[in-house]
């Protein structure tokens, strides 16, 4: 079972990899479906033969952070040469109109980027963002994703082979260079998701006395980044009342300082605007733009069915990537029928980029599943 699920992840990496392709070389090549089966076709060898690979890169010391550090470079380089304003993508023109309405005195979730799109994420979402709008580059703030994910992969003592040889996959990816020369942060965003949850079950295990307050207040803070991340914390406290390794009272205790300190980001940018902020605000701009509430709360209710089929920890990371992938895939599919394909995909009636979300719960599961094959790393 566990080798089937190791395969669904990669198939869904895979096919996230190959539809970036597949748009985004159909504007430079006619021959871009070629291409994309043969990028996809590159990758299913890199697999096969990645034992081999790994023992090359094993042998080069602090590769992961030379890596990093190239990376940060090159991107550099990109940011120099491709302003963001040259580009289509306003994920970046969101977060710049919002911290100029806010400093404007101004009600933050009226602001419009470039395109005319208004703030949909959570307030939290925007905080992170501050120190990289203040700096000018939004650009590190979506390479910050990558570094999160090594510490993620640090933290949970990854073998030095997987650290290394995920990390350079990771780069390559269509996805992954669109994501930081788009100056997007999709992935950041996950990467944290996964991180707090990876840091609470170690907390679990560790029983610390201060776990209730530290867990609380970290997944607070996330799901003030994007509502859809109600469903991989869905998933985790589910399996952990199904493992006995919460009770019921203390995923309460958790849950109550989640909620407090969610509603709490929301402080800083409602007072005295409350009246705007009950005609506007990210749940209603999510739910008119992005996918009826309905289709949303499905999607939500259907987590819940994974607690017949939680039954290791790694299960967790696989369900949550594939909900995600599944929640992303019916609001793909709602603007499909609202629309038609070619304007849905081609024409970015819908944001092929969410799907970037689930992408660290899949590439996680897949390395937790492996990292035994190896010593750990010091």
């Amino acid at each position: 079972m566990d080798k089937i699920k190791t395969a669904s992840a990669l198939t869904l990496i895979l096919f996230i990899n190959f539809i970036f392709s597949v748009k985004y070389l159909s504007r430079i090549t006619p021959y871009y479906l070629l291409f994309s089966f043969v990028i996809v076709a590159f990758y299913c060898v890199l697999w096969k033969y990645q034992m081999q690979l790994k023992n090359i890169l094993f042998k080069f010391k602090y590769l992961d952070v030379w890596l990093v550090i190239g990376f940060i470079i090159i991107s550099s380089f990109v940011f120099i040469k491709i302003p963001p304003e040259s580009l289509n993508v306003d994920r970046w023109s969101v977060i710049s109109s919002f911290w100029e309405s806010y400093f404007s005195g101004d009600y933050v979730y009226y602001a419009k980027s470039f395109d005319g799109n208004q703030p949909g994420p959570m307030p939290f979402y925007f905080f992170m963002a501050l120190p990289f709008y203040w700096m000018g580059e939004l650009g590190y703030y979506s390479i910050s994703g990558i570094i999160i994910f090594l510490l993620v992969m640090k933290y949970s003592s990854v073998s030095l082979q997987n650290q290394y040889f995920y990390l350079l996959t990771l780069f390559s990816f269509t996805f992954m260079l669109w994501e930081v020369i788009c100056r997007s942060n999709l992935f950041l965003n996950g990467s944290l998701i996964l991180l707090s949850i990876i840091y609470l079950f170690q907390s679990l295990k560790d029983k610390k006395s201060n776990r209730f307050l530290w867990n609380g207040l970290f997944i607070g803070l996330m799901l003030s980044t994007r509502n859809v991340f109600i469903i991989p914390y869905i998933i985790t406290f589910l399996f952990a009342l199904k493992q006995n390794k919460i009770s019921i009272k203390n995923t309460f205790i958790i849950g109550l300082i989640a909620i407090i300190t969610f509603g709490a980001t929301f402080i800083p940018f409602i007072y005295n605007h409350f009246n705007d902020f009950k005609k506007m605000n990210p749940f209603i701009i999510q739910s008119n733009f992005l996918m009826p509430t309905k289709y949303s709360l499905l999607c939500v209710l259907f987590s819940t069915l994974t607690f017949f089929t939680l039954r290791k920890k790694s299960d967790v990371y696989f369900y949550s990537g594939f909900l995600l992938f599944i929640t992303i895939i019916t609001y793909f599919v709602y603007h499909i029928i609202e629309n038609n394909f070619h304007e849905t995909f081609f024409n970015s009636g819908a944001d092929i980029s969410y799907f970037i979300l689930c992408i660290p719960f899949l590439l996680y599961f897949i390395i937790e599943r492996e990292s035994t094959d190896f010593p750990k790393s010091n």
